[in-house]
C-alpha cells in the first residue's frame, strides 16, 4: 500500500474506532453522546483522566477492547504519517498546491510543451528575456530538471485539454509545441487553439512533409530545425559575415545592437505620427527596418512619410538602451 493510501486508511481506522467507542458507551453506559465521545477519546489516547460515566463489568471489558484497539490504531496512524512525510509525499503535496497557486496567477505567458533539447533552449532564452513561462512534459525526469532550473513545470501530456487548462493556456500569449514526435505537435497545436484561439502557436517538426498538417491543426508558425540548420550552414559557407552580423543583432549583449519589435499603442507617443516627425534615428539611434500593419509585413522599406497607426508593429535595429528609452 502506498504511503498516502496507508495514511488515509489509518486515519479512517481511528475515526471508525472513535465512532464505535462512542456508540458502545452510549449503549453500555447509558451516556450522553458528548460524554460517550469524551470517554472514547481519552480511552483511545490513554491520557489517564478519570471516568465520566459509571462502568459495570461489561462496560469495563468494552473499555479494555477500546484501549487495545486504540493503542494499535494510533501507533499505526503515527507510523503512517511519519512514513508519508519521510517519503516526501507531504512535501510534494505542499509543492503541488504552491505550484497550482502560481499557475493560477499566470497571464500572457508562454507554454513550452516538451523539455528536450529544443524546449530547453526556448525556455532559457525566454527566461533570459524575463518572459513568464511554464514547461509541460510527460517525462518526470525532465520535469525535475526543469524545476532544478527554477522553472515552473507541470508533468503531463500537453495533448490533453485538462493539462492545458491546468497550465492556464486560456490566458497564455503563446504556445510552443516542441515535443519529440510530429504527431504530438499536431495534437498540441489543435488542443491549444481549441482552448485559446488567440494564442500564437509555434510548432516544431522533424519532417518537412508534416508542415501542412501542423498548419491545418492551427499552428501559426512552423519551424523545421533541419531546414533551418541547412540554410544556416549554407549561408555560413557563402556569406559568413552576414551570419556574424545577424548573430550580433539577434543575440545582442548590453553594448550590441539588437533587433526588436515595437508595437504602436493607442494614444501612445508614436500613434498618428510619421517616421519623419518622430526622428527615431536622429533622437534615439533607432533604424526602422519594416512596418507591419493588420498582421502582415507590408512595408519592408518604410518611407519617411509613413504614418504609424495604433496596432502597427515596427521592426527596428537599435541598442538596448535606446530601445528602453523609446519603449518608455
Amino acid at each position: 500500500m502506498r504511503p498516502a493510501r496507508r495514511l488515509a486508511f489509518a486515519t479512517g481506522l481511528v475515526a471508525a474506532l472513535t465512532a464505535f467507542g462512542t456508540v458502545g458507551y452510549m449503549v453500555l453506559g447509558a451516556a450522553s453522546p458528548l460524554d460517550a465521545l469524551y470517554m472514547t477519546v481519552i480511552t483511545i489516547a490513554a491520557v489517564g483522566y478519570s471516568e465520566t460515566i459509571a462502568l459495570d463489568g461489561v462496560a469495563r471489558l468494552f473499555t479494555l477492547l477500546v484501549i487495545v484497539l486504540g493503542v494499535g490504531s494510533i501507533t499505526f496512524l503515527v507510523a503512517s504519517a511519519v512514513d508519508f512525510a519521510l517519503e516526501g509525499h507531504l512535501q510534494d503535496l505542499l509543492g503541488r498546491r504552491r505550484m497550482d497557486r502560481e499557475l493560477a496567477k499566470l497571464n500572457k505567458h508562454t507554454v513550452v510543451c516538451g523539455f528536450g533539447q529544443v524546449g530547453r533552449h526556448v525556455a532559457r532564452i525566454l527566461t533570459d528575456e524575463g518572459r513568464p513561462l511554464v514547461v509541460v512534459d510527460p517525462d518526470s525526469d525532465r520535469i525535475t530538471q526543469a524545476r532544478a532550473l527554477n522553472l515552473l513545470a507541470v508533468g503531463g501530456d500537453a495533448t490533453q485539454e485538462e493539462v492545458m487548462h491546468r497550465v492556464n493556456v486560456a490566458t497564455a500569449s503563446s504556445v510552443v509545441a516542441c515535443a519529440h514526435d510530429d504527431a504530438d505537435n499536431v495534437l498540441i497545436s489543435l488542443t491549444a487553439k481549441g482552448v485559446n484561439p488567440d494564442a500564437l502557436v509555434v510548432a516544431r517538426i522533424k519532417l518537412d512533409e508534416n508542415e501542412a498538417k501542423v498548419r491545418r491543426a492551427g499552428a501559426d508558425r512552423v519551424i523545421a530545425p533541419a531546414a533551418i540548420g541547412g540554410r544556416r550552414i549554407a549561408t555560413l559557407v557563402t556569406r559568413p559575415g552576414v551570419v556574424d552580423f545577424l548573430d550580433v543583432i539577434t543575440h545582442g549583449t548590453e553594448e550590441d545592437l539588437m533587433l526588436e519589435e515595437v508595437v504602436v499603442r493607442p494614444n501612445g507617443p508614436l500613434a498618428g505620427r510619421s517616421l519623419r516627425e518622430l526622428e527615431l534615428r536622429e533622437r534615439y539611434g533607432v533604424t526602422v527596418l519594416a512596418v507591419r500593419s493588420h498582421g502582415k509585413l507590408t512595408n519592408t522599406r518604410p518611407e519617411p512619410d509613413t504614418v504609424l497607426r495604433a496596432g502597427d508593429m515596427m521592426v527596428v535595429l537599435a541598442g538596448r538602451d535606446a530601445l528602453s528609452e523609446l519603449l518608455t
